[in-house]
């Protein structure tokens, strides 16, 4: 329980100390976002619950959209970065080291499980596929491992060597997961739950602090990845000169 203990202080004092220490990364995520809000607020999407239903699938809405989940997908994965490579010495834009074809291979691979199975949704029993969905994107989790060990640039990524001993991992990289989002996306649901209705001072506050809520979670999110690859395989080591 101890070592738990300190895994999850260590988890949200990562996640808060990049405010500090990487402003760029939370930009990344939080700009977007805001921008999105932007245009969520002149289209009318927080007028009413029942107008954001409505303007939910909106295309202006969505062009934005896009641009926010790229930014919070980036995010994470710089913040992974920025704690994996600190202790070299090097900072998360200098992205020379990164291992790009583990990287590619290991994301095709985690992506492309999933892609497949989605495929036969419509082909075979709604039981089957759940258990088939479920499987797979448990069995899928462990090739975060090697993304992450791509991203930092340590030569002993690979999408598959280190498969069966990764799942050892598993139950830490769950529950950091898990740990990671619910801060701020419980604070994302709630200014948002608050906004739907509200007068349109109230809805431009909040929704200027929202991004910020999506922002820890990307920032918790990488503090996460970093936390369960160190724990599994040790500091990412240096590449070679």
């Amino acid at each position: 329980m101890a070592y738990l203990g300190r895994q999850i202080f260590e988890l949200y004092r990562r996640g808060l100390a990049l405010f500090v220490l990487a402003p760029v990364i939370i930009a990344i995520v939080a700009i977007p976002e805001f921008v999105q809000h932007v245009a969520e607020i002149r289209i009318g999407f927080f007028d009413s619950h029942v107008g954001a239903k409505l303007l939910a699938n909106d295309p202006t809405r969505w062009a934005f959209g896009y641009a926010k989940l790229a930014g919070l997908l980036i995010g994470m994965f710089a913040a992974a970065r920025h704690w994996g490579t600190l202790a070299r010495g090097r900072r998360w834009w200098q992205l020379g080291d990164i291992r790009w074809i583990a990287l590619i291979l290991s994301m095709l691979l985690f992506a492309g499980i999933s892609a497949l199975v989605g495929l036969l949704e419509q082909r075979i029993p709604t039981l089957l596929f759940q258990i088939l969905y479920w499987g797979t994107s448990i069995a899928v989790l462990p090739v975060l491992l090697p993304i992450v060990g791509a991203l930092l640039g340590d030569p002993r990524a690979h999408p598959l060597r280190d498969y069966w001993r990764d799942w050892k991992a598993l139950p830490l990289l769950v529950l950091l997961l898990v740990l990671a989002y619910l801060p701020g996306m419980a604070a994302h649901y709630g200014f948002h739950y608050l906004a739907f209705g509200a007068p349109r001072p109230l809805v431009w506050v909040l929704m200027i602090v929202d991004p910020f809520a999506v922002a820890l979670i990307a920032s918790n999110v990488g503090a996460a990845l970093a936390l369960v690859y160190e724990a599994a395989r040790g500091p990412a080591t240096a590449p070679a000169a």
